[in-house]
């Protein structure tokens, strides 16, 4: 049993923390065990923040704790990371941003090692940047969950790599609970049932659990209750120790007009009842219903109609019948790739590649617009950054399949925003004029040739002119040759004929390997 350090700052407290008990266990049993851990662990601790009702939970144990040791005994800075995907709901990322700051001054004031960080993905890395700029095709729960890594997972490893020292292995505070799901139950009993406190699973850090084993309710019976009558008694029941309402989180919730008792913020198709909540992106396309957008609409926030419209439209091109509508047929590296294990009597399937480019420049626009619009209003929004339009125009510039000769998205930037504030640097150095695009188009017709060949070819020797070597000439030709060109008929053909080819060898294969097997067979049988 841990022994619970109650300092005078923890006074006002006491009461509250006397009463509770959750998950069967007493909740001065429980900040007992956070203080041990935190006094015994010569590490940093970050709490991972994201503004729902869990993370909100272990924040408010965690500064309870932290209040209850004497000033001497705080050596551990505590990180409350809040990850800005830059794609979060508008609502949901102000309310978590003002959350935050509340939190750093009372932080201050109650002389407690708190500091706060809002984290955010590299300009490349972005929601938008992968999918508008390299065409990454819109995410889905069962393949292709890109997003995760890029926009969550990188920031906070980038995060602890500038902040910690090699030596060091940060203590993550987690909200996860059993109850959330059958599969965060598994995940939590693999990774922390029998061990000590924590999940040590990762070399670079170590996860902690406080909340795993409580229910739903326990958790809003937490943030519902008025645990002092301190300095912040104004606010009534639904307060937090550091001085915010939590009602605003109830109002958060209730907007999806979940019955279920969770009220979770997004919902797969798969997801039983309250199987999976949280506070995601507003252009999460891996939930099949956006819960938390309609919700908020329903209620009245009928200004995310369009964003609601967006995100659907995006769901809608990972329908396998429609692929073919929005994505090339072609790879990033060029080549047309099939699905393996086909049989020789099915046809080709072929696995498609990057959005088409005149279609990402479509919706840029299209996101640019809505922006606009919502701004207009009175609202002061922000869909997409600069970083993401510089970093998306360099990608269409350099795409791999169709450059963007015309470099259009200054130009489509500039009809949403005729004095917009953000500035491009103009760049004279394209190769081929509207002109020369149109012409090099009509002759590749009349050729018969593949336009866009033609044009990286005499990139590629522009790119060259005037140097003294040519260094690496034959390795770029070769790999713009090995791709595929051509319409997709013609590649359909290659790969059929590289089926049948293929088919055919199997079988000379197999009979040869038969006359071998009764040669065999002769040869032991005369023996």
């Amino acid at each position: 049993m841990f022994e619970f350090q109650n300092y005078d700052d923890i006074h006002d407290y006491m009461d509250f923390i006397n009463d509770q008990t959750f998950a069967d266990r007493p909740l001065k049993d429980q900040l007992a065990e956070i203080q041990y851990l935190y006094m015994r662990e010569n590490q940093p601790w970050v709490v991972a923040f994201s503004g729902g009702k869990d993370s909100t939970a272990i924040l408010t144990l965690v500064y309870l704790a932290l209040l209850g040791l004497r000033p001497e005994q705080r050596t551990n800075k505590v990180y409350v990371v809040f990850c800005d995907t830059l794609a979060e709901v508008p609502i949901y990322l102000q309310k978590a941003l003002n959350a935050i700051n509340t939190l750093q001054r009372a932080a201050s004031i109650t002389d407690l090692p708190i500091e706060t960080r809002v984290i955010t993905p590299k300009a490349s890395d972005t929601f938008w940047s992968r999918l508008l700029g390299r065409g990454y095709p819109a995410p889905n729960l069962k393949l292709n969950r890109w997003c995760t890594e890029k926009i969550k997972l990188n920031p906070f490893k980038d995060f602890a790599k500038t902040e910690f020292s090699a030596d060091q292995a940060p203590i993550v505070v987690i909200g996860s609970r059993s109850q959330e799901s059958k599969n965060r139950e598994d995940i939590l009993e693999k990774y922390h049932s029998g061990k000590e406190y924590f999940d040590e699973t990762d070399p670079h850090y170590r996860r902690y659990a406080p909340i795993k084993d409580w229910q739903v309710q326990e958790v809003w019976h937490l943030l519902g209750q008025q645990i002092a009558p301190g300095q912040y008694a104004e606010l009534g029941p639904w307060e937090t120790p550091w001085g915010t309402s939590n009602i605003a989180l109830v109002e958060l919730y209730d907007s999806t007009n979940s019955t279920s008792g969770e009220c979770p913020l997004v919902e797969t198709a798969s997801s039983p009842g309250c199987g999976k909540s949280r506070f995601g992106c507003w252009s999460c396309t891996v939930v099949t219903k956006d819960k938390a957008i309609d919700g908020l609409i329903a209620n009245g926030e009928t200004w995310l109609q369009p964003l609601a419209s967006f995100r659907n439209f995006l769901h809608s091109t990972t329908e396998p019948s429609v692929k073919g509508l929005y994505r090339q047929n072609r790879r990033r590296d060029g080549k047309v790739s099939v699905k393996h294990g086909m049989q020789e009597e099915k046809d080709i399937e072929f696995i498609h590649g990057p959005y088409f480019l005149h279609l990402r420049k479509e919706w840029l626009e299209h996101l640019l617009t809505m922006e606009k619009e919502i701004n207009e209003q009175g609202r002061d929004v922000s869909l997409i950054t600069e970083g993401e339009l510089h970093e998306i125009r360099t990608q269409w510039r350099n795409d791999p399949l169709t450059p963007d000769w015309a470099d259009d998205l200054p130009k489509i930037y500039k009809r949403v925003y005729p004095n917009g504030p953000v500035e491009f640097l103009e760049d004279d150095g394209n190769t081929f004029t509207n002109v020369e695009s149109e012409m090099i188009n009509h002759m590749a017709k009349v050729h018969q040739i593949d336009a866009e060949l033609v044009k990286k070819l005499i990139d590629l020797e522009l790119s060259l002119s005037g140097l003294g070597k040519r260094q690496g000439i034959f390795n770029r030709l070769d790999k713009i040759l090995r791709q595929d060109w051509g319409n997709v008929d013609a590649a359909k053909q290659k790969r059929e004929s590289e089926k049948t080819l293929q088919y055919s060898l199997l079988q000379d294969i197999n009979e040869i390997q038969a006359e071998l097997d009764g040669i065999d067979s002769l040869i032991n049988s005369d023996l």
